[in-house]
Parts: structure tokens; sequence; C-alpha cells
């Protein structure tokens, strides 16, 4: 637990370091408004690969309520160096509620953990810095590697694992952050696409002789919810969530686009119902990536 706080609070720091952050009037303690707010890139560790590179892990937090922000890839929202630029997102949405969450978690504003990932070689000890900029404010983070303090791994303390997702039945599967792309698709404008995925837990989970109460009551072992990662116009998802009510089952959204274009789609299954399994603590949900081709 002390080390995932210490990767809280490194990552928080490396965000306050940005000069942008003095120009804001906000007081520390008066209630935010519910837009008109900031969005930031943030850092949230790194994986050790058995092939001696390094996975580093990003995500973003959007304070405001309601609005979904969208800064496309370019001068306002770029990676260096630049043969990393490419994988962050164009699209912020803010923090999706939780229907199981209390009155006083649901007035905190949280934030989207990796989102998506970059890889560097063995022994690389430079960094790999985003940086957005918004209403002429920019705001960067460096992800980094150098310190044990960032790292992530799991299986978690009573064993979760982040489950296993695949586009096919018996295809490959991706299984963290990193997750798995599919093969592009095409679409048009106005026209539904559906997506399926197929989702696994196989986690090895220690046997409590004495049940932990949940409060809210048990939740669904896995949940899938997909999201628009990037591209020049509004996707509706429909449903934009699923939970799934078995330790493996299918998942399947019809997406439909409002403009013609390159998209990328992220759809990210979790199993947050587990005791050691939540956002906060880095672990347990696995991302997939489905670019689409939308012709008017």
């Amino acid at each position: 637990m002390l080390e995932r706080w210490l990767v809280g609070l490194l990552a928080v720091a490396a965000f306050i370091g940005s000069s942008a952050l003095g120009a804001q009037s906000q007081r520390p303690l008066a209630p935010l408004p519910p837009e008109g707010l900031r969005v930031a890139p943030f850092f949230d560790g790194w994986y050790a690969n058995p092939d001696g590179t390094i996975t580093l892990s990003f995500g973003f937090s959007n304070l405001n309520q309601q609005d979904t922000i969208e800064i496309p890839r370019g001068p306002d929202n770029f990676i260096t160096p630049t043969e990393y630029d490419g994988r962050q997102p164009t699209s912020f949405p803010p923090a999706a509620p939780d229907p199981t969450a209390t009155a006083a978690q649901a007035r905190r504003r949280e934030r989207e953990r990796g989102a998506f990932t970059v890889t560097v070689p063995a022994g690389f000890q430079g960094d790999v810095v985003w940086t957005l900029r918004i209403r002429g404010q920019a705001f960067s983070v460096p992800g980094r590697a150098r310190t044990g303090a960032y790292g992530l791994r799991w299986p978690m303390a009573l064993g979760s694992v982040p489950p296993l997702l695949r586009f096919m039945p018996d295809g490959p599967a991706g299984r963290g952050p990193s997750g798995i792309e599919a093969d592009t698709v095409q679409a048009r404008v106005g026209v539904p696409l559906d997506v399926t995925i197929w989702v696994a837990d196989d986690s090895v989970r220690e046997k409590d002789p004495v049940p932990v109460a949940i409060k809210g009551g048990p939740k669904p072992p896995l949940n899938v919810t997909w999201y628009k990662h990037a591209g020049p116009g509004p996707v509706v998802f429909t449903p934009p969530r699923t939970s799934i009510a078995e330790l493996q089952g299918a998942a399947r959204t019809s997406a439909v686009f409002a403009q013609p274009g390159e998209y990328v789609v992220r759809v990210r299954a979790d199993n947050f119902g587990r005791l050691d399994s939540t956002p906060g603590n880095q672990c347990c949900w696995t991302n997939g990536y489905v670019t689409v081709m939308v012709a008017p």
C-alpha cells in the first residue's frame, strides 16, 4: 500500500511541477465549478517486461463534471521523444459515475488511469513527456523508470490480475493497460458498427475462510466500458457499459460515428468488483484498441 501511495504522490508532484498550475486562481478549499477546468496528463507508473523493455503507463484527469474535452494530437497534445508520439488519446471524458459509490465518493472527481502505454528499450534512462495545452495553459508529465517507487506489478494481494481480452473467441489475448489491438475496420457515418470482445478473469485467488462484507452487496465479476480514444467527431456507444455475471463472457456494443475520418475506439475490461482490484491500486483492467476508418 505504501508503494501505491508513493506512486500517486510522485505523479501528482510531477504534475504540480508545471508552471501553468501557478496561473490557476482557484482557492484550495473552494468547491470546484462544473466546467471551464483543466485537463491534465498523469504518469501512473511502469512495468518491467520479460524481455528487459519497460512499459510506461499514462492516464489523465478531466475535472469538468459534464464536458468531454477534445484536444487533437499536434502542438496541444504531443509526446516527446517524437518516436513515442501517437498512442495518446485526443478525447477526454469526465470520470464516469460509479452507481455503487457513496455520496462522499460521488463528489470526488476521479481520473482515468492507464488509458495507454509507451514501451521503451531496455536501459532507457530518459523521460517520455506527455504535454497537453488547454485554455492557454500547458500541463506536462514525465514518464520514467529510474526509481522503484513507480514500479507496478500484479498479482495483487488476494491474487487478482487483469482479465484477458480478445477480439475473436480463439484469437490472441491482451492483458493489462498495454492490452491488444484489433485489425482496422471500416464504417460509415451514421451506420452502427458492431464490436464484440471476449473477456476472461483467470485470476488464482486466495480463499478467505471468513468472507469480507462488501458495502453495497456483491459486484459483477467483470465490467466492460467503451470509449472514444481518438478521432475527429462524436461517437455514441450502445450500450456504453456492460457487466458480465460470470468469470468469462462476451460483450458487444454498437458504435455510431457522427463524422468521417480515422478513429480509435478503446474498450476497457476490468474486475473491479474484487476487494484487491481497484483503479487506485493500479489494477486490474485490460485495454483493447480498434482503429476505425469512417467513410461519409
